[in-house]
């Protein structure tokens, strides 16, 4: 209430006034008690034989009409929120459109398609079928009116629900059924069950379309909307009654659709108190049943072990967990992939050896998860074509996910809340055909390879980051892929716990090495993980070679920063020749791009002038003068500063070269910038203590020269 204005609740009391005091006035207007005669009163009105059979009548026909709501709606619930065709916009409107049409106008339509003269009807008649003025119009007219209700409310659930579980289980290898089954209509079951309710209250209540198409026949069409209708007259406190009865269906509707909400406020609140990572508001772990008889048999022996010994006779002690043995292990998979997606600007062609594992690095946009998804098959159907993959020699591009024997995992675990730990990763080896007890020996077996056997029997909502990452590595590894694709796995992870995750993915890749990408933008992924790298720029490979290789003699401005190093991208304009020490390399100078500057330093390698080179070093090596240095460095550059970050114990001073501004080396030639925007200009770092960042007054906007000794620099070929 504090964040909301007080003149709210004015027109917020009007409205639900105007809602209850209608009816406070009609249940007023009800007689409980019989007359005097004994006649009359609420009971004998509403088990009257007329009441009786229309009551009678509109729960079967109103259950039967939500029953077809639920065959019919929640399939086009799933076509409209998932399926991409052309007019699907106008589909959706004229679904939902009895939502809108007065329920007469219903009626008129539906009988002048299946009545006797009707569309449809007079071809029906000819078979000796009729369906106008019967019980079966009854439930038509019911299902026309109520259908809406159900469509709307799952195909909104559908449309916010993350669509990436649905591509986890079919890389797991589940059939599009069983995805359906088990992972996309669990998700939205309280969707589908409040839908449900909704569509048998309307249909309980239904009355335009009914007395137009199926008419008043007690017994046989007479519903209770239609019987308070016909009372009115006859019988008012009959029909005021019965219409109690409606209102009561209506509340108990209600309640069951919002009642936790609205009639539980405080275990409402108890349960949205519940710690995010499985506790209860009293901090209890959530536990299932699964995990309780997981603790009772995998986890006895560590729970023996903390009773008191006169105890231990008494306590009933499981043996320890085995790990089922291990299946026959398969040569690691080639991997070979060509994408060309003019539309996402990727370009790649890129081969991987049996057992590699693979880092692919790059800017955000670069094309690194396309890159993922097109080898698991993930990308939309129209844009196939422009994919080609190919495992272990056999052409898979054209094969569904669950056919790939691909497994990806990502950013985020995904694991499905309505299973527990062990069911997770139980779920592969299902899908694809095994028993649920190897099954389930698989999953364990899994998570004993990756540490987390202990979660077997949690719920997959109990768990905090780093062990539901763990639990999606086991589920991803359970049904043994022969490529696997890390789509920047610890990202969302803190440090420590990302390093417990690190150490479980480089075990198991030692245990039993599979081809794998693996997307990440940190350097430990790379450096622990990694036997080569692949650097993408703008959908293209830039660089590509050994990992520790790139990160050394990094040839791209995304690998040189996540080395931690600068790098200046040019061409070679002049080469000395070796000297006596031929360690020391060759004099290289190096014009950078668009001018902005040029380069000293020393090369190894076979260069040429006029070939393509970037320029390497440290950002210790950059001293920082706020003054035009003194003497003629090789390398000084006039830079305007642009931030300040830790790192480590110094701290970082970032800078572009500032336009306008010449270097102060002999072979700087242009100036430095000159005709470039700080957008454009090369980027630099220098790392300083903090004394001497406030010493300098090096703050975002100040000017001061960078300067690097050419011994420091080194060049490379690209």
């Amino acid at each position: 209430m504090r964040t909301l204005p007080r003149w709210v609740l004015v027109p917020a009391v009007l409205g639900a006034l105007f809602v209850v005091v209608p009816l406070a006035a009609m249940v007023a207007r009800v007689d409980v008690a019989p007359a005097p005669d004994g006649t009359g009163g609420l009971w004998a009105l509403v088990t009257s034989p007329a009441s009786l059979d229309a009551l009678g009548l509109s729960l079967r026909t109103s259950l039967a009409a939500t029953a077809c709501c639920v065959v019919l709606g929640a399939p086009m619930a799933l076509v409209l929120a998932r399926a991409s065709f052309p007019g699907r916009r106008l589909a959706r409107a004229l679904v939902l459109l009895p939502l809108v049409l007065p329920p007469v106008v219903g009626g008129i339509a539906l009988l002048y398609t299946f009545g006797r003269r009707g569309l449809l009807g007079r071809h029906l008649e000819v078979l000796g079928v009729e369906l106008a003025f019967t019980t079966t119009a009854v439930v038509m007219a019911q299902t026309f009116v109520a259908l809406p209700f159900l469509v709307l409310s799952l195909e909104g659930a559908l449309r916010t629900q993350d669509t990436r579980y649905e591509d986890v289980a079919a890389t797991l290898g589940a059939r599009p059924t069983t995805v359906l089954r088990r992972v996309t209509l669990p998700r939205v079951l309280p969707a589908l069950a409040s839908g449900t309710v909704l569509a048998f209250a309307r249909a309980l209540g239904e009355f335009g379309a009914t007395i137009t198409f199926a008419g008043a026949l007690q017994g046989v069409t007479q519903t209770l909307p239609l019987e308070i209708y016909l009372q009115r007259v006859a019988d008012p406190d009959a029909a005021v009654a019965l219409s109690l009865v409606l209102v009561v269906v209506a509340a108990v509707v209600t309640a069951a659709v919002h009642g936790p909400r609205l009639l539980d406020g405080a275990g409402a609140a108890g349960r949205a108190g519940a710690a995010p990572g499985g506790t209860t508001g009293r901090g209890t772990p959530r536990r299932t049943g699964a995990a309780r008889r997981y603790r009772g048999r995998a986890a006895g022996t560590a729970r023996t072990a903390r009773t008191a010994p006169e105890d231990v006779t008494e306590q009933p002690v499981a043996p320890p967990f085995e790990p089922p043995a291990e299946p026959p292990i398969e040569p690691p998979a080639a991997l070979t992939v060509r994408a060309r997606m003019p539309g996402r600007g990727l370009d790649v062609d890129l081969a991987v050896a049996p057992g590699e594992v693979v880092a692919v690095l790059g800017e955000n946009g670069a094309g690194k998860s396309t890159l993922l998804q097109a080898v698991a098959g993930l990308l939309p159907t129209g844009e196939l074509d422009g994919a080609h993959v190919v495992v272990d020699g056999a052409d898979v591009t054209r094969e569904p996910p669950r056919r790939r024997r691909v497994a990806w995992l990502s950013q985020r675990p995904l694991l499905f809340e309505h299973l527990s730990v062990v069911g997770n990763v139980a779920f592969g080896p299902r899908a694809r055909g095994e028993r649920a007890a190897r099954a389930r020996r698989t999953a364990l077996g899994a998570l004993d390879r990756v540490g987390a056997t202990d979660l077997a029997g949690r719920a997959a909502s109990a768990l905090s980051g780093g062990q539901a990452q763990r639990a999606s590595l086991a589920r991803a590894l359970a049904t043994d892929p022969r490529v696997l694709l890390l789509d920047e796995p610890l990202a969302s992870l803190d440090v420590a716990v990302a390093q417990q995750v690190r150490t479980a993915l480089h075990d198991a890749q030692r245990a039993r090495p599979r081809t794998t990408l693996l997307v990440t933008h940190d350097l430990l992924d790379v450096l622990v993980l990694a036997d080569r790298a692949v650097v993408l720029e703008d959908g293209r490979v830039v660089e590509d070679g050994p990992a520790g290789e790139v990160l050394t003699r990094p040839r791209s401005r995304f690998a040189a920063r996540l080395a931690g190093v600068n790098l200046l991208a040019g061409t070679l304009t002049e080469v000395g020749v070796p000297g006596d020490d031929a360690s020391a390399g060759r004099s290289a100078t190096v014009a950078v791009e668009g001018g902005a500057a040029r380069v000293v330093g020393t090369t190894d390698e076979d260069a040429r002038p006029g070939a393509d080179a970037v320029a390497v070093f440290g950002p210790r090596a950059v001293a920082v003068h706020r003054a035009t240095p003194e003497g003629s460095p090789r390398n000084a550059y006039a830079v305007e500063v642009t931030g300040v970050e830790p790192h480590g114990p110094l701290l970082r001073v970032w800078g572009h070269l500032a336009p306008g501004h010449r270097d102060a080396g002999p072979g700087a030639g242009a100036g430095a910038g000159a005709g470039a925007d700080k957008g454009s200009a090369p980027r630099l770092a220098a790392d300083l203590t903090p004394p001497a960042v406030a010493e300098l007054r090096l703050v975002p906007g100040e000017r001061a020269w960078f300067v690097v000794k050419a011994a420091e620099v080194s060049v490379h070929v690209r």
